[in-house]
């Protein structure tokens, strides 16, 4: 369970860090990759968050959070790849335009990445309902710690780096899922 929620909140927080400073080259303003990208993380884990209610209530704990750790690190590298270009296709448009279009570019592995974390959650609450707190200061460490370790990481070697580092964590979580210990919560 703590190398589970660990990762999952390391993980989160890097590829969203990462995501504020490529987006700074594409908006060309700090303050509108912030909140372009805040937003649309928030909104869109919200939305897979919400989503994930699905595989929760039969007891899909399992299969959802695989479903979703393979849209992370699928959407995840592609984007380790594409992004770039990408940017590139839309660098000369307005600023009202690219706001949009980042937005959408960030939804699809946003409302991936919002599943891990509650589906997680609600299989801890069904074995063991007293970690939930355990699970979320766990996570909250995690958050805390992956804000200045991964801006540590970019500038010694960059935000693809980070990104990838994040997708092995997502995958590393997936490993330690803690739906597989049927008999400890741990």
């Amino acid at each position: 369970m703590v190398v589970y929620f660990f990762a999952v909140g390391l993980a989160f927080l890097f590829i969203e860090i990462a995501f504020i400073q490529k987006f700074i080259l594409f908006l060309h303003h700090p303050l509108y990759a912030v909140a372009v990208v805040l937003s649309a993380f928030l909104v869109f884990a919200g939305l897979g968050s919400r989503w994930s209610r699905r595989w929760a209530g039969g007891g899909g704990y399992r299969s959802g959070t695989g479903w979703a750790m393979a849209g992370i690190v699928s959407l995840g590298g592609l984007y380790a790849l594409a992004l770039g270009p990408v940017f590139d296709l839309f660098i000369a448009w307005p600023v009202w335009v690219k706001i949009p279009v980042a937005a959408l570019l960030i939804a699809p592995l946003a409302f991936c990445m919002g599943m891990p974390f509650p589906l997680a959650l609600a299989a801890v609450g069904d074995r063991a309902p007293a970690l939930i707190p355990w699970a979320w200061g766990i996570n909250g460490c995690a958050s805390v710690i992956s804000a200045v370790l991964a801006t540590l990481l970019a500038i010694h070697f960059g935000f693809t780096i980070v990104v990838l580092l994040a997708l092995g964590g997502y995958a590393l979580a997936w490993s330690v899922f803690p739906s597989r210990a049927h008999h400890s919560p741990t």
